[in-house]
């Protein structure tokens, strides 16, 4: 049985999509940033929207059905990607407050730049936020979750967003 779209939630998978979202817009925002900023706050803030993308990625390639092992590895792996959210979140928190975040356009006011930079910042965080839900909520699914489907029902080894689908 499907729910319809206005009862959906969240899904606690949806961590992967924001992940690369989050990789996407630091990537087209990070090249507007000055130049002399590249080595202190720019190429590593990259970096770090990159690392959360790669560790949800392998985390979600280790499904912890079968060995304890495997739960071990994929809670590493969500845990490495909280992580490196965290330390993101702190890199644009910084660059905000040292400079618009927006680039630095010449012919632009200064009170458009602060808007606009504003209007970036609150885009970053939220999909901090959200990532930051989505990764808790999947690691708590990970230690909790029932290994090599002992008495567990069919869709009850599944994350909360695959329950219910047959991949």
């Amino acid at each position: 049985m499907s729910v319809p779209p206005g009862d959906r939630g969240v899904s606690t998978m949806q961590f992967i999509e924001t992940a690369r979202t989050i990789e996407r817009r630091a990537m087209q925002i990070c090249r507007r940033w000055a130049k002399s900023w590249f080595f202190f706050i720019t190429q590593r803030t990259v970096n770090l929207a990159s690392s959360i993308y790669e560790h949800a990625q392998k985390a979600n390639a280790i499904f912890p059905i079968m060995t304890e092992d495997e739960r071990t590895e994929r809670v590493l792996e969500l845990e490495r990607a909280l992580g490196a959210l965290y330390a993101f979140a702190q890199k644009i928190e910084l660059a905000y407050s040292l400079f618009p975040i927006c680039g630095e356009k010449k012919d632009v006011s200064h009170s458009e730049k602060e808007e606009k930079s504003n209007r970036l910042f609150e885009e970053l965080m939220n999909l901090c936020l959200d990532e930051e839900e989505a990764l808790t909520g999947n690691l708590h699914w990970t230690r909790t979750a029932e290994l090599g489907g002992k008495t567990a029902k069919k869709n009850d080894n599944k994350p909360p967003g695959e329950q219910g689908t047959n991949l």
